[in-house]
């Protein structure tokens, strides 16, 4: 919380393009309405959407991750928080169990090593990268768009989460659960797009 607090009001912060303004609005209607559930359905519901995100990751692993999760949402009562907290939190992710991309709305220097990382710990050997051979062309939405391009053919979807900050948030997840994925995600009170809206808010 604190470490969203002074993004938001940092002198120095920049704006960045919006995320989710030109999605779908009936999605964002949904969202909305979702952000009124009761504490406990939005927590059973972030609960299954951490499941199925972490679900290629090995048990102790998703196990601390499901805790650190749950301990961020009973403290905050905010999904956005809990799901940002396993994403770059001190007690997120671990190096080779990856299982979200968060890149910073400039950083798409960093897409490719995370998409790397994430399908490693997917098993996916194929390798992504830049279909943009002009650095200066290259954006983090659009690179998102292009991995998911890539990795439809592998089986997976990817889901965009967008928690209210500067950083693009991507999950890699099986065609069979994606669905289930976003209506999980949406239960909880988050903000989510498939590809196609990314894109269509970004052309």
């Amino acid at each position: 919380m604190l470490k969203y607090l002074a993004r938001l009001f940092s002198p120095n912060a920049e704006p960045k393009p919006e995320q989710v303004s030109s999605a779908p609005l009936a999605l964002n209607k949904v969202a909305g309405a979702a952000e009124e559930e009761s504490a406990p359905a939005r927590r059973e519901a972030l609960t299954r959407l951490t499941h199925l995100a972490t679900a290629h990751l090995d048990e102790a692993e998703r196990r601390r991750l499901m805790e650190v999760m749950l301990a961020s949402f009973d403290r905050y009562g905010n999904s956005s928080e809990a799901f940002e907290e396993i994403a770059l939190g001190k007690e997120g992710q671990a190096a080779g169990q990856w299982f979200v991309i968060q890149c910073d709305w400039k950083a798409s220097e960093e897409v490719e090593w995370q998409v790397a990382e994430v399908a490693a710990s997917l098993g996916i050997p194929d390798r992504w990268s830049w279909g943009v051979s002009d650095e200066r062309a290259r954006t983090v939405p659009g690179g998102l768009c292009e991995v998911a391009k890539w990795a439809a053919p592998l089986g997976f979807e990817m889901l965009h989460i967008d928690v209210g900050s500067d950083t693009y948030f991507a999950i890699l997840i099986k065609r069979d659960d994606a669905e289930s994925a976003c209506q999980a995600a949406v239960s909880a009170g988050l903000k989510v797009l498939r590809t196609p809206e990314l894109e269509l808010s970004h052309v």
